[in-house]
Order: structure tokens, then C-alpha cells, then sequence
């Protein structure tokens, strides 16, 4: 990410963060009418809400520590199977693989846990 964007989207998110601040305080108003506007702008605030899983397949510790992290979405469908790196003391930090080994991610993952990405049914 260029420092542009970073600099803008680092704005941005505190106006939002100062947005919900000002809600938050109408919220604890003593001015029943004040709360019932945060009320309605906290319903009104959001345009979407979703959620994805995450699973963390942990398949070494220590250093290295080595895990497949599967992410599907709200429906369940497989969003990515990212394998990771970490060292002692430090992030987890996704590793590069080729569309080969992606597939044998996959290929792994299913006949581990016995769930095809594919029909998102336990065989």
C-alpha cells in the first residue's frame, strides 16, 4: 500500500471512530431524546454486516510454528487455505504458494477434516 492511500485511509478511519464517539455520547445522554437519536443512528450507521470463519490448522509449534489458516465465509464457501510462518516473538506471516501447492492444500485439508470445499457437505 502506497503511503497515499495509508495517510487517507488512516483519515478516514478516524473520522468514522470519531463518528461512532459522538453516537456513543448521545447514547449516555441524559437527554431522552438525544438517546433515542443515537438509537436510531446506530440501527441506521452500518451499510452490511458479514462474517467469515476462520480456522487455524496448527501443525507446528515452537520455531518455527507452521499452521494452514482456512477461511470461508459467511455461506461457508472457501474464501483461501493460507499457509503461515511464524518465528519466536514474532507475527504470523503468510507464506507465497503456486496454484500446484494451493491444491494440495486444499487436497490435504479435505481428506484431514473429510469436507469437500466444492458442495460444502462432510464426506
Amino acid at each position: 500500500m502506497d503511503n497515499k492511500t495509508k495517510k487517507e485511509g488512516q483519515e478516514y478511519s478516524n473520522d468514522i471512530i470519531d463518528s461512532m464517539k459522538d453516537i456513543l455520547n448521545k447514547l449516555v445522554s441524559e437527554d431522552d431524546n438525544e438517546h433515542e437519536k443515537a438509537v436510531e443512528e446506530i440501527s441506521n450507521f452500518g451499510l452490511s454486516v458479514s462474517k467469515k470463519t476462520i480456522v487455524n490448522y496448527l501443525i507446528s509449534w515452537g520455531g518455527p510454528a507452521y499452521r494452514i489458516q482456512i477461511v470461508l465465509d459467511e455461506d461457508n464457501k472457501l474464501i483461501s487455505v493460507e499457509p503461515q510462518y511464524q518465528d519466536w516473538g514474532t507475527q504470523w506471516v503468510t507464506m507465497e504458494t503456486n496454484q500446484d501447492q494451493n491444491e494440495t492444500l486444499k487436497e490435504f485439508i479435505h481428506n484431514s477434516f473429510g469436507y469437500d470445499f466444492e458442495t460444502l457437505d462432510y464426506i
